[in-house]
């Protein structure tokens, strides 16, 4: 693919393809190679082979940090480069950028809407999203709202529904048997629970409603031994019916009222939010939602 000529007023030509920008930012939003190449539909050996083009081209050196890839330094051609290159996915010269995060229904974004790539389905954290989101890595988040945030002046903010927390547990747990069940009784089994820290203010708000087990009863994401595989059968899950859980597929909710909501934004750059694609984007969006509400009428969408 040929070097860009866009004129935005700050540079008139891409110092490089949107093959190359794309491999380089394609990894440090989807921390793979591989799944650069299957996004971007690009073998993995010329992916290595732009990264390094790129990150020469700005001065950049490219390795692992805290076990991310990440960039040297953020330089100001660099991030001239990402307006021109953005500006371009919005005319349709390349797939937008969609980070819909790991922990949503397929549904929601699968089939991506067109003219959408989504992200590698492992939730990231919220302050990386906004932080990809901020760079013109990614040009849409769907995410928690109270993760926003507040006063911000970068990025617009689309309510797209609220839904009541729900707890998860898998077919056949002792707690499905029991009529009623409190929540004290929930807290006496293992909980699977996100990350410490990667969504704070989500975090704050299970903790003061007394849904965020403590260290000793939180559970790893992913079991290897087989007492823990046993264990996990009895594991409790938090989420909302827009959660999406591959590795546990047939989750029940459990029959225990909780009062703790969460929430379904679309974020997107200031600079940017009334183009045509990402009106649709949204327009595709509240589409899907609706049709989530006939099953589910807990959804309560946003005007």
């Amino acid at each position: 693919m040929g070097i860009l000529n866009i004129s935005l007023g700050l540079s008139p030509t891409c110092l490089v393809s949107l093959d190359l920008l794309t491999s380089l930012d394609g990894l440090l939003w989807l921390q793979s190679g591989k799944e650069v190449g299957e996004r971007f539909r690009q073998h993995q050996t010329t992916v290595s082979r732009n990264q390094k083009k790129c990150a020469q081209v700005f001065g950049l050196t490219l390795s692992k940090q805290k076990g991310c890839w990440a960039i040297s330094e953020e330089t100001k051609l660099l991030r001239l480069e990402r307006v021109v290159h953005q500006n371009a996915r919005l005319l349709g010269k390349s797939p937008l950028r969609l980070e819909a995060n790991g922990w949503l229904d397929r549904g929601l974004w699968d089939p991506t809407p067109e003219g959408w790539l989504s992200g590698s389905k492992h939730p990231l954290g919220a302050s990386r999203c906004l932080e990809l989101l901020e760079k013109r890595i990614v040009d849409a988040w769907l995410g928690p709202l109270h993760e926003i945030p507040c006063g911000t002046t970068k990025f617009r903010v689309h309510p797209l529904c609220t839904m009541p927390m729900r707890l998860l547990a898998e077919p056949g747990h002792p707690l499905l048997r029991s009529d009623p069940v409190s929540l004290n009784e929930a807290k006496t089994y293992p909980w699977e629970t996100p990350r410490g820290g990667a969504y704070p203010k989500t975090q704050e708000q299970l903790a003061s409603a007394g849904l965020w087990p403590p260290r000793q009863r939180a559970h790893t994401q992913s079991p290897k031994t087989s007492l823990e595989r046993r264990d996990a059968k009895k594991l409790l899950h938090l989420g909302s019916v827009l959660s999406h859980s591959p590795a546990h597929p047939d989750l029940i909710p459990l029959p225990l009222p909780i009062t703790t909501h969460t929430s379904l934004t679309l974020v997107v750059r200031s600079d940017h939010d009334d183009h045509p694609a990402l009106l649709e984007l949204r327009r595709s969006l509240e589409q899907r939602l609706r049709h989530k509400q006939n099953r589910y009428p807990e959804i309560q969408l946003q005007a």
